[in-house]
């Protein structure tokens, strides 16, 4: 793929199949970062960024609505809302317009992030604030995300679980049908740090949420699901500033009978 990105004769119009991350690596790739060892370690990394925080968020999702089952024929109504009234288009389109879903998967993150520091940096130089306070070189500084944004002045009744929080947020805002882009699953603000913050906030964040959509809207609508008799939501552990769903827990699911799922 790289002699043939280098002699120009490599399209991923031709070649369909080959238009991915790997091929885009290829494509950015300069001097002596142009090679497959060091492209194949990217790529590595980028899965260990990716993969498992995805997986642990569809958990904490699915957890969090068989909990609060009110949420799911309300989700599926959406689904179906989408995909009669426009079609269903798996390029993104269709499930940005998944206004509920969206905040579902924000309330979800805000009680169960993946980590409860966040903006982690090592201070290479000494440095004072505009308030007084120094920092020495060396220092390794966090923030407590979490904990800022379920402060009370920041959420109201942070220790109940609305799943319809952003979406009710938003439409309060705006009366044009959600042109906002704020208060969504991937929006950062000065309050919500889980994907950072500014420039260097996780350019990830948008492909984490359409692909977790993709996931409930196929779990949504061809299935059922429900805790073991007598159980309830597992509790997550944290390990150090890490919080992991319970590997051990089980619930039950099966196929509905309607299994109406746009693909």
């Amino acid at each position: 793929m790289i002699e043939a990105n280098d002699k120009g004769t490599w399209s991923p119009k031709a070649t369909e199949e080959d238009f991915n991350v790997l091929a885009w690596l290829v494509e950015a790739a300069k001097g002596s970062d142009r090679n497959p060892e060091t492209l194949a370690h990217v790529e590595v990394l980028l899965a260990l960024a990716s993969v498992h925080t995805i997986l642990l968020r569809n958990v904490n999702v699915l957890y969090d609505l068989i909990e609060h089952p009110k949420y799911i024929d309300e989700l599926r109504d959406e689904i179906h809302d989408v995909w009669s009234t426009t079609g269903w288009n798996d390029a993104a389109e269709s499930y940005s317009k998944l206004y509920k879903l969206d905040s579902v998967l924000r309330e979800s993150q805000r009680l169960s992030p993946p980590t409860i520091l966040g903006l982690k940096r090592l201070f290479k130089q000494p440095y004072t604030f505009s308030c007084g306070i120094s920092i020495n070189k060396g220092t390794y500084v966090a923030l407590p995300v979490m904990e800022i944004e379920n402060d009370p002045q920041n959420t109201v009744n942070p220790e109940r679980f609305d799943g319809l929080r952003s979406y009710k947020m938003a439409q309060n805002r705006d009366d044009s049908r959600h042109t906002r882009t704020d208060k969504q699953f991937s929006t950062v603000e000065k309050t919500v740090l889980n994907f950072g913050y500014g420039k260097t906030s996780c350019p990830g964040r948008h492909f984490a949420g359409l692909i977790i959509k993709m996931v409930f809207v196929k779990l949504l609508t061809a299935y059922e699901f429900r805790f073991l008799p007598g159980s309830g939501r597992p509790k997550n552990y944290e390990v150090h500033e890490f919080l992991f769903p319970s590997p051990w827990d089980r619930i039950q699911i099966r196929s509905r009978e309607d299994r109406a799922c746009p693909f």
